[in-house]
């Protein structure tokens, strides 16, 4: 199985719904090992932002689909020994991409003034 997606948000989106719902959104989206990160890092706004696009570019990659609920925490957006982005499966995400044949999932992030962009690509 291979697939690739892509998502963007706006900074200024993301900031607006933290704002709103604060950790109702950030416990029901992210780990507690991102939120602590996030909250550990230079600008927790761009973090949550960057990460958000990741899991939203691996489900698409994924072709995940809305059939099932989906748990957004079940991917979680790390970074390796080089500080390159990771993608960790895990619960029912993972067995679910394992059934399509997705050995793992490469990612790319970046974000600019105002906005975050995420590209995953599945590989079986």
């Amino acid at each position: 199985m291979t697939g690739i997606g892509i998502d963007i948000i706006e900074l200024g989106r993301m900031a607006g719904t933290i704002a709103r719902s604060g950790e109702v959104f950030l416990r029901r989206v992210f780990s507690d090992d991102e939120i602590q990160k996030a909250h550990c890092s230079d600008n927790p706004t761009n973090y949550f932002a960057s990460a958000f696009a990741a899991k939203e570019a691996v489900f698409k990659a994924l072709a995940l689909g809305w059939d099932r609920e989906v748990d957004f925490r079940e991917i979680e957006v790390g970074r390796g020994r080089h500080g390159e982005p990771l993608a960790h499966l895990r619960g029912d995400i993972k067995r679910r991409a394992e059934a399509k044949g997705c050995g793992r999932v490469l990612l790319s992030l970046s974000y600019e003034t105002d906005l975050a962009v995420a590209m995953a690509f599945a590989e079986g």
